[in-house]
């Protein structure tokens, strides 16, 4: 929602307005919110500063946002617009996973979450590269779970010929591969998928722990035999 306040101007010791759009999304607790404004300031470098509560987890987070002037004035009052920066603290919220996932590769889990965890801090640039290598431990520790006979193989497989060769299920197989050729994306100096980031990874990922998920309940329901 977009709003305008008031600010007080501490350079310039003036009063200034800005228009700006208000933070949806909670940055300690990621709940979707309406905030309630408490205060604000207009900093140096045309940067503003707004303090905002949360209505989920009852906490207090700043939003920083660069401002433009607009041309506009109300008497002594400057006027700008305004695009948001960052929302802090952003703390970091874990992936939580199923237990057979866990079981199954607990690297994954660990990995995932280092990597989910640096994104929340705002290291865009490697957390892509974290998603990747736990995507690799998640396939590869579900084929070695599916072909016990071939543990040093598997392992020792570039991705793509694990995903070939031991992935079976061609949903897992599909979601793996789109996964992998964006996670490459993540460590090359060329992109070839420029309209896919992380965010598809993910959502990749998520859908592969879905399926594998899925597979495994089917499994252990098919190995309870008639009483």
């Amino acid at each position: 929602m977009e709003r305008n306040k008031e600010l007080i101007n501490l350079i310039a010791n003036k009063k200034s307005a800005i228009l700006y759009n208000e933070e949806t999304i909670c940055p300690i607790c990621k709940s979707a919110i309406s905030p309630v404004y408490i205060s604000s300031c207009l900093n140096k470098n045309s940067i503003a500063t707004i303090i905002n509560y949360c209505t989920a987890c009852q906490d207090v987070f700043i939003t920083t946002y660069s401002l433009t002037r607009s041309g506009k004035s109300t008497g002594t009052t400057d006027v700008y617009s305004s695009n948001i920066i960052k929302s802090e603290p952003n703390l970091f919220k874990e992936e939580v996973f199923d237990e057979k996932i866990k079981n199954l590769s607990p690297q994954f889990v660990k990995i995932y979450n280092q990597a989910l965890a640096a994104e929340s801090s705002g290291l865009d640039e490697i957390a892509g590269i974290g998603y990747r290598k736990s995507l690799e431990f998640l396939v590869k520790d579900f084929a070695i779970s599916e072909n016990s006979d071939k543990v040093e193989t598997i392992k020792s497989m570039q991705l793509a010929q694990c995903i070939k060769t031991y992935i079976a299920n061609s949903q897992i197989a599909i979601l793996a591969e789109r996964s992998a050729w964006i996670g490459n994306d993540e460590t090359h100096y060329i992109r070839k998928q420029e309209n896919r980031d992380v965010n598809d990874m993910k959502a990749f990922i998520k859908a592969i722990v879905y399926f594998i998920g899925m597979f495994l309940i089917a499994k252990d329901a098919a190995s309870m035999l008639p009483k």
